[in-house]
């Protein structure tokens, strides 16, 4: 009987050390990460609807300035789970020839063994830079082709 206690706390000590993401933080907003890009929102408008097309994303939403798009359904049979990652994007006139891009992505997780869906906000995640930097190319490549074309 003594040694319940004992493994109890030893299992204490194990865990205690273990990082993990505090309850409060789970819920809590995640701000979008915002990044500066050159053009006008029209301009980077059309480019961020090419840029998530480029990821294989598929645009949802989309008005002047707001964009919104989700990856495909990502199935796992043996964990009996589905993963989208759902992507919104909020563009706005910053400094003189520059606009505000904010990226925001979302998590949603389907599970029978949870027994319903889940959604979570993603801070850190490498797709906000790979979507920047691809979004950095299209800009480019669209001011390439505006030049050729003025030539």
């Amino acid at each position: 009987m003594k040694t319940l206690p004992l493994l109890a706390a030893l299992a204490a000590l194990l865990f205690a050390g273990c990082e993990s993401t505090s309850f409060s933080d789970r819920f809590e907003t995640v701000p979008p990460q915002v990044q500066s890009v050159p053009g006008e929102v029209e301009e980077v408008y059309f480019a961020a609807q090419k840029a998530f097309k480029r990821l294989d994303f598929v645009l949802t939403r989309s008005s002047m300035g707001r964009v919104e798009a989700a990856s495909a359904i990502r199935t796992s049979e043996t964990f009996g789970d589905s993963r989208q990652m759902i992507a919104r994007l909020k563009i706005t006139q910053g400094e003189a020839g520059q606009s505000e891009v904010a990226l925001s992505l979302t998590e949603e997780a389907v599970s029978a063994s949870m027994g319903g869906t889940r959604q979570q906000g993603l801070r850190d995640h490498g797709f906000y830079q790979l979507y920047f930097a691809t979004l950095q190319q299209v800009l480019v490549e669209r001011a390439t082709d505006r030049a050729v074309e003025k030539n």
